[in-house]
C-alpha cells in the first residue's frame, strides 16, 4: 500500500503509538515471532520478484517494482526502502554465505583475494557497532531525555543483547525458507498469533519444538559435528583439517543460534514447569 501510495504521488508519515501502552504486534511466543519474520520475508521477496516459474515471459521483477523504480519518489527514500527489503535477503542468506566462508578460510585462507572480507571481520564489526556503541547511545539518549538514569538504561539495554543476539543468529534458515518458498510457488501458511498466554509445560512444549524445529535442529547438530570432526579427528587428512579460530567460530556462531532458538528463547522450557 505505501509503495502505490508513493508511485501516485503521496508523501507518507509514519503514525506511531507513544508511550509503553500500546502493545500491537507484540509476539507472547517465538513461534509467533519467527512466523512474523517469515511473512514479512515472503512479502518482501512477493513485492520484487515474479515466481521463477514466469521469468521467461513475466521476467524476474514485479509491475508495481518495476514501477517503484522508475517513480519520482525520492531518491534517498528508494534507497531506504531497498535497503530494508535487503535485509531480509541478507538475514536469508547468511547461514550459506557462512558456510562457504568456514571452507574457504579453513582450506584456502592466505590465497583469497584481499577484497574478501571474512565473516569474522564482520561479525566483530557488528558486536562492536550494534551491540556496543548502539545500546550505549540509546541508553545516553534515554538519559539525556530524562527516561531513565544512565546506570538503569545502559542495564536495561545490554541485559537483552544475548537474547538479541540468539534470535537474529537462528533467523536465516527459516528467512531462508520463506524466500525461497515464493520464488518456487511452495504453499506456506501461518496461523493467527496468540492474544493471550496459554498454558503449557515441558512435556507438551517438546514434541511441538521437534515437530517444528525439526529440520534446523538437525542441520545445526551435523554442521556442529562437521566442525568437531574436521577440527579433531585422526582420519582427517592434514590439508583437510579446520582448526583456524576465524573460521570455526562463526560457524558454531550460526549453528548454536539455530540449535538454541526454540530452546533457551521459549519460556514453556526454560521454565522447567511440569
Amino acid at each position: 500500500m505505501s509503495l502505490r501510495l508513493q508511485c501516485n504521488g503521496y508523501i507518507i508519515r509514519l503514525a506511531a503509538w507513544a508511550g509503553d501502552g500500546f502493545k500491537e504486534g507484540v509476539s507472547l511466543t517465538v513461534y509467533d515471532e519467527l512466523a512474523r519474520w517469515e511473512k514479512y520475508a515472503f512479502g518482501c521477496n512477493e513485492l520484487l520478484f515474479n515466481p521463477i516459474r514466469t521469468w521467461l515471459w513475466k521476467g524476474p521483477f514485479t509491475p508495481l517494482f518495476r514501477r517503484f523504480i522508475f517513480s519520482n519518489i525520492r531518491f534517498t527514500s528508494k534507497i531506504t526502502i531497498i535497503s530494508y527489503i535487503g535485509t531480509y535477503y541478507a538475514i536469508g542468506a547468511a547461514w550459506i554465505m557462512t558456510t562457504a566462508n568456514y571452507f574457504l578460510m579453513g582450506w584456502y585462507n592466505g590465497y583469497l583475494d584481499k577484497y574478501y572480507l571474512d565473516s569474522w571481520q564482520v561479525w566483530f564489526s557488528i558486536i562492536i557497532v550494534f551491540n556496543g556503541l548502539g545500546n550505549l547511545s540509546l541508553a545516553i539518549m534515554r538519559y539525556r531525555s530524562g527516561e531513565r538514569t544512565l546506570g538503569y538504561a545502559v542495564w536495561e539495554n545490554f541485559k537483552w543483547t544475548l537474547m538479541l543476539a540468539l534470535f537474529l543468529g537462528g533467523l536465516s534458515l527459516h528467512v531462508s525458507q520463506a524466500l525461497l518458498a515464493h520464488m518456487f510457488e511452495i504453499d506456506m501458511s501461518w496461523g493467527s498469533t496468540s492474544k493471550e498466554a496459554e498454558f503449557s509445560n515441558f512435556f507438551i512444549e517438546v514434541p511441538k519444538v521437534l515437530k517444528k524445529f525439526r529440520v534446523s535442529m538437525l542441520l545445526s547438530l551435523l554442521s556442529i559435528i562437521g566442525v568437531i570432526i574436521l577440527a579433531t579427528a585422526d582420519f582427517v587428512p592434514h590439508d583437510w583439517r579446520i582448526t583456524d579460530f576465524v573460521a570455526i567460530l562463526p560457524m558454531v556462531t550460526v549453528a548454536g543460534s539455530h540449535l538454541l532458538l526454540p530452546l533457551a528463547l521459549n519460556p514453556a522450557l526454560m521454565t522447567f514447569s511440569w
